[in-house]
This record gives C-alpha cells, sequence and structure tokens, in this order.
C-alpha cells in the first residue's frame, strides 16, 4: 500500500502554491507594466505570495474575490501605502464579521470612490 507522509502532502502543496504565485505574478506584470517594471519574476512570485498570505489573514479565499484586491494591492501598494488616508480600506478588509464578497464588493466601491476624490482635488 502506497502511504504518502505529510512532508510529502506540504512539499506537493507548496509546489502547487508557488506555480499559482508565478502565474498571477506574470498576469500583474503584463497588466499593471509600470508599476511593476522593474520586478523579475522571481520578485512577482514574491510580491503575489505575500498579498496571499495577507488575503488568508483576512480571510478572502474565494477566487473573484483574490483576484479583485489582488488588484486593489497593485494598484494602490502592498499596504496601500500609495493612499494618503488608507484607512477606508484597511478597515473594510479587517471587518471579518461580514461576509468576504460583500467586503471586496465594498471596498472596490470605496476605491473607485477614493480615485475620484484624488481626480476632483487635482
Amino acid at each position: 500500500m502506497l502511504v504518502i507522509r505529510q512532508a510529502q502532502m506540504d512539499a506537493l502543496v507548496k509546489g502547487q502554491q508557488q506555480a499559482i504565485a508565478l502565474e498571477l505574478g506574470l498576469g500583474f506584470k503584463g497588466k499593471f507594466i509600470a508599476i511593476f517594471q522593474y520586478y523579475s519574476d522571481e520578485q512577482m512570485q514574491v510580491w503575489v505570495t505575500r498579498q496571499l498570505e495577507d488575503l488568508a489573514r483576512w480571510q478572502i479565499f474565494e477566487k473573484d474575490n483574490v483576484m479583485a484586491v489582488l488588484t486593489l494591492l497593485a494598484k494602490h501598494g502592498e499596504k496601500f501605502e500609495r493612499c494618503k488616508d488608507r484607512s477606508w480600506a484597511l478597515e473594510l478588509l479587517e471587518k471579518s464579521e461580514s461576509n468576504e464578497t460583500i467586503r471586496c464588493i465594498k471596498l472596490e466601491r470605496a476605491s473607485d470612490a477614493y480615485f475620484k476624490q484624488l481626480k476632483l482635488a487635482s
């Protein structure tokens, strides 16, 4: 009988996660050229991996929600550091009592409002 040990399972999962992170990273590098132009493929993989760890902490797992939040992180910065006031984003992400999809929709709407406000101010 074939026995697969936990260490072997962990290695398989890690390999899959790295492949997904690389694929996502290359996609984001192509989509946001100005932001990621100086990142190597390996740096993009690390960037995505870090974001996925944060998303897991914020309990965001559904594919569409993950992609939506990754897009916002690419636009605004990993910790929303490219925003003058980032409380609107962090507050929405950290409210884990509401549904994941609802939080992501609220976050996207808040992001749109934030960009409109920036355009009006300039």
